[in-house]
């Protein structure tokens, strides 16, 4: 799995929250451990049976067995780029760089990337077909491994066509994620929509709606966004797309608004739109340590340590509702994951740097 080693940035706010294994005990604590195991009494069944809360806890707190790497839920995302005859030029060129720069990123490490073209050329089959676009031209692979495969696949395409058929593309690019978040529980997906146009062709009509009529496109997303389990659609307008129609798909697609890049430095800023995109597309979501899905340590003696910058850290507290700040179970009772609250993801997504770490063996500070 995915250790991120990365930061969050304000300038181009980023999701990517960075992890440290320690050692976690202090000297007068009474507990033998390594940073890898954790260990409970002769009599506890297994369990950790910690001491009574002290109401301070930190990674030398005297309950505490070890301080855990958090494991970020992987990403699953689908770039769907568009390479009609608008984009010929300083735009594909700066696409590229731009692509390119993202891609050989050490930030980006652990995120499985898969790359499809549109408009795809033309055949016999028929032009509203959503299934023509869903297989990527380059199958989702983990960066860095998958960085070759996907630059020479942008190396080799030059634009070409005259038409942007959005409604077919999107729709197949959904399709596939949705199946890849399906055939991956817990994990997440999206679909990163890139074009510099607005919606043109299929002529006709593609099942009785109009492929050109912003409003179905924006359905196609968010029957994406409803889906369970979700696949998200982010957009990423190159100059000359259209700002109420990127903004429409965006918000339908569960992601608020497009990134819009203007025409003063394509390149600069489209790799500032992919890192942006990409780090808000991060999950804020955490395996559970291995030591409490053994049941060696008690779902009620974990916290989520978060610390912002050079500060000391400091405990989340667990927040069932997430009516606040805080942390919770996906499952109440038998978790899988761990969740950051929606106001503690968001919050974190807008922070020069953090850092999450999972404490063991210390009574759960709860809201």
């Amino acid at each position: 799995m995915r250790r991120l080693l990365s930061r969050l940035f304000l300038a181009v706010p980023l999701g990517l929250l960075s992890a440290a294994v320690h050692g976690a005990c202090s000297p007068d604590s009474g507990v033998t451990q390594s940073s890898s195991s954790t260990t409970g009494g002769e009599d506890d069944g297994g369990l950790l049976d910690p001491p009574p809360d002290t109401g301070i806890l930190d990674p030398d707190a005297a309950c505490a067995l070890v301080t855990e790497e958090a494991i970020s839920v992987p990403l699953n995302l689908y770039i769907l780029l568009d390479k009609s005859s608008s984009m010929a030029g300083d735009k594909w060129q700066s696409a590229k760089v731009g692509l390119t720069a993202f891609l050989n990123d050490a930030r980006f490490e652990g995120i499985r990337v898969a790359l499809r073209f549109f408009p795809r050329a033309a055949d016999n089959v028929p032009a509203c077909d959503q299934f023509a676009y869903k297989e990527p031209a380059v199958d989702y692979g983990p960066l860095p491994g998958n960085t070759s495969a996907l630059l020479q696949a942008l190396d080799a395409e030059t634009p070409n066509g005259f038409n942007t058929p959005i409604y077919p593309a999107l729709g197949g690019a959904l399709l596939k994620g949705i199946e890849v978040a399906q055939n991956n529980p817990g994990e997440a997906s999206a679909v990163l929509l890139v074009t510099d146009g607005q919606p043109a062709g299929p002529q006709g009509t593609c099942g009785g709606v109009n492929p050109e009529d912003p409003t179905v496109i924006a359905n196609l997303a968010r029957t994406g966004a409803q889906h369970d389990p979700p696949v998200l659609t982010y957009v990423i307008g190159l100059p000359g797309a259209d700002q109420t129609f990127s903004n429409q798909v965006a918000s339908a697609g569960g992601t608020s608004t497009a990134v819009l890049v203007s025409a003063s430095n394509v390149a600069a800023e489209f790799q500032a739109a992919l890192t942006r995109v990409t780090g808000d597309a991060l999950p804020c979501e955490y395996e559970l340590p291995t030591d409490v899905k053994q049941g060696n340590v008690a779902i009620t003696s974990v916290n989520v340590l978060l610390t912002l910058g050079a500060d000391e850290p400091s405990v989340l507290p667990q927040d069932a509702a997430c009516d606040g700040a805080g942390w919770r179970y996906d499952i109440p009772g038998d978790p899988s994951h761990i969740e950051l609250c929606p106001a503690t993801c968001a919050s974190l997504k807008q922070q020069d740097a953090a850092k999450i770490q999972i404490l063991l063996g210390c009574t759960t500070i709860v809201q």
